[in-house]
């Protein structure tokens, strides 16, 4: 019986969670304030107040440390790597501690987990982090030497909800090519032949259909025009992946009020017919990607709650094959599942 405690930290919360094998016996979601946050001018300068907070939550809770098996954190900034399992290291902490690869509140939970790791002897561990990298060699390119696409998307939720339908019609996942099609505020699509994502929208650079708050894919010309209009790239930045989609077009960010104004207004009507002709669009690519070798399309993702824009997708979807609604994205679940493949030994720890 492995007892497990999940660290998922974001920009403004810490989320977490305490489990046995796969039964959650607790969660929390800890909200840090603009002012709270105010003091640290980098994000991982946050790591020893969001430790304090955590651990003061167990504490109140009577959840001992020592008590624990394993800690398990969601996957921050590091080099790209395969999907897989791996354990936090003196090198990652690091390698995290200067942003080498980014800044992301996520890091600052590998930083905790090694910390109690080398303070109590029990493991500390990611899986699936956004850098999971295992595209093939041809989707790499470019038309531009030396500028290459990179792998970064929903890649813990995607992974694991690809892991649930195959065990549910007992296959295993690297038997299977998967359309795995995640939708939240931002969107990712990827082709998942025989268990690697050998393609998939970037979310985070702005590939792939609007969302919801992204802008999905613009030309060259298009973005070079915004620049020279606007001549405030981080405000560029914060526009394209924050403040586009449905927000630009209805001023919200929710799917359900989009919906609700499309039923009384034109242009609404027309803004969702286009995110879902741009879904259907990026899914249709992947098959290709497959060449047509699909056997299934899974849709999932907070938007996936939604049944009647889910439809719209799916009755686009079925000349490719049927396809699969997994709603939501439980992140502290699919961390808990990667502990326990690793403590019964069902999955080893890739090498970082």
């Amino acid at each position: 019986m492995a007892r497990i405690i999940i660290l998922n930290l974001g920009s403004t919360s810490s989320k977490g969670a305490v489990y046995e094998n796969l039964a959650c016996l607790d969660e929390f979601t800890l909200r840090h304030s603009a002012e709270e946050l105010k003091p640290f001018k980098r994000i991982i300068e946050q790591v020893d107040f969001r430790q304090a907070c955590v651990e003061t939550w167990l504490d109140e809770h009577q959840y001992r440390l020592d008590e624990m098996d394993v800690f398990c954190v969601r996957g921050g900034l590091v080099k790209p790597l395969p999907s897989g399992i791996y354990e936090v290291t003196d090198e990652i902490v690091e390698e995290v501690m200067v942003d080498k690869y980014g800044a992301h509140s996520s890091s600052i939970g590998m930083v905790i987990g090694r910390r109690w790791s080398k303070t109590y002897h029990k493991p500390a561990i990611f899986a699936n982090a956004p850098i999971t990298d295992e595209l093939q060699d041809v989707a790499r390119f470019t038309g531009l030497k030396g500028v290459h696409r990179r792998s970064l998307f929903h890649a813990l939720n995607q992974k694991q909800i690809a892991l649930e339908y195959a065990k549910s019609i007992n296959k295993n996942v690297n038997e299977l090519n998967l359309i795995v099609c995640h939708l939240g505020g931002g969107f990712s699509v990827g082709a998942h032949r025989l268990g690697k994502v050998v393609d998939v929208t970037n979310a985070l650079d702005g590939e792939g259909p609007f969302s919801p708050e992204r802008a999905g894919a613009l030309s060259n010309f298009m973005v070079l025009d915004l620049v020279e209009q606007m001549q405030d790239i981080p405000a560029i930045k914060r526009m394209l992946g924050g403040k586009s989609g449905l927000i630009s077009h209805l001023g919200t960010n929710s799917m359900m009020d989009a919906l609700k104004m499309a039923e009384t207004d034109a242009y609404a009507k027309q803004v969702i017919e286009a995110m879902i002709y741009q879904i259907t669009k990026e899914v249709g690519m992947m098959a290709a990607v497959l060449e047509g070798k699909v056997d299934q399309i899974l849709i999932t993702g907070g938007l996936a709650y939604n049944q009647a824009f889910v439809k719209r997708i799916i009755d686009k979807l079925t000349w490719i094959q049927n396809v699969s609604v997994y709603p939501g994205e439980d992140e502290l679940f699919a961390l808990a599942s990667a502990a326990v493949r690793f403590v019964t030994g069902e999955e080893e720890l890739g090498f970082y």
